[in-house]
């Protein structure tokens, strides 16, 4: 159930976010539902779960002026991938759990660093590991690139634009976390006071962002692999209806097989058969859950949106989606069903 704060729009929220409220939460079931939460914020992602099992996600969003912080748990391993934007700058951090599986643009991050920072970076592609919150603060490139040259640190603006990850000493690490987190906690209604905070938050990130010897921002540089590697993955959601094969994807993306296919394994662990059969996967899972998207496309069965979206034989497609999302897809089916003659009963 979402959480609201029935209080006004946040100027940020009007002109970026698009979001009805200071702060709100959610709980989500699915990668789908992950999607649409971050789609309230105005960022359209698809968002992909890459490991085997019920997934059970919380997500989280506080607005001050100009900066929002927002949070997502999982526990599974998920990939978001989507346009963040042209005037967009985001820092984000491990608050707990598990950060071996995650990844920014296809690097592996440190322990204690904080990364995706890259100002005129306009896609977003990062994997939150399973079992993990993680904390991002967004706000307007452009708002904190007139903050750091009013505070006379033009010259970080060079080294940010080479990199997207700083690691932090552990006592930096906690410091900022704890004081990103706090406001999760205490939303403020104020808005003179939400202005406070903002400028506030700002030299917290200036002083993390110089307290730390240069040396520990790492050079963004994306290789020919992990570039085709992302294609892929808002290929494969853009076209997920029908299965093709390895040759054509060469085809399509002027590449080798042996390029895509070690692209995907060192970015998702699996080859690209298997990473566009998980896609698919998704968008059964994410069309199931919606009677809207059913009615659409004039689905009305399980086989009808399974056929819909390559998967031919039943028996396999089945037992793929089960041992995928621990439930068959018929209960996926049915409990959004029941959840929609509740919310017409009452």
């Amino acid at each position: 159930m979402v959480q609201l704060n029935t209080t006004p729009k946040s100027a940020f929220a009007t002109q970026t976010l698009k979001v009805p409220c200071f702060n709100w939460s959610t709980d989500f079931h699915s990668a789908s539902e992950l999607a649409t939460a971050m789609k309230w914020l105005g960022k359209d992602f698809n968002v992909l779960q890459l490991t085997r099992g019920r997934l059970e996600g919380h997500f989280s969003v506080v607005h001050l002026s100009g900066l929002s912080i927002f949070s997502i748990e999982t526990s599974q391993l998920l990939l978001l991938n989507g346009e963040r934007g042209d005037d967009c700058i985001s820092f984000c951090l491990v608050s707990s759990g598990p950060n071996e599986d995650h990844r920014v643009h296809a690097h592996t991050i440190d322990p204690y660093s904080i990364n995706g920072f890259k100002p005129d970076i306009t896609e977003s592609h990062f994997q939150l590991s399973a079992g993990s919150k993680t904390l991002f603060t967004v706000t307007s490139a452009r708002k904190f690139k007139i903050f750091l040259e009013r505070c006379g640190h033009q010259d970080l603006l060079e080294t940010i634009h080479n990199s997207n990850s700083l690691r932090l000493n552990p006592q930096s690490h906690q410091a900022t976390k704890s004081k990103l987190a706090w406001h999760l906690s205490h939303p403020i209604v104020n808005t003179q006071q939400r202005s406070l905070h903002t400028a506030h938050l700002y030299t917290l990130i200036l002083e993390t962002l110089t307290q730390e010897n240069k040396m520990n921002f790492d050079r963004f540089n994306l290789t020919p692999r992990q570039r085709i590697a992302q294609e892929l993955v808002s290929w494969g959601f853009e076209n997920s209806t029908n299965p093709i094969k390895l040759d054509d994807l060469a085809n399509i993306f002027f590449s080798s097989r042996r390029t895509i296919i070690q692209g995907c394994k060192e970015n998702f662990d699996v080859g690209p058969m298997e990473l566009l059969r998980l896609i698919r996967l998704e968008q059964v899972n994410k069309t199931l859950r919606s009677n809207e998207i059913r009615e659409s496309l004039e689905l009305k069965k399980v086989g009808d949106v399974a056929s819909h979206f390559g998967f031919t034989s039943r028996g396999h497609f089945s037992a793929a989606y089960q041992n995928q999302y621990g439930e068959t897809p018929r209960q996926t089916l049915l409990k959004t069903n029941n959840q929609t003659l509740a919310l017409a009963y009452f």
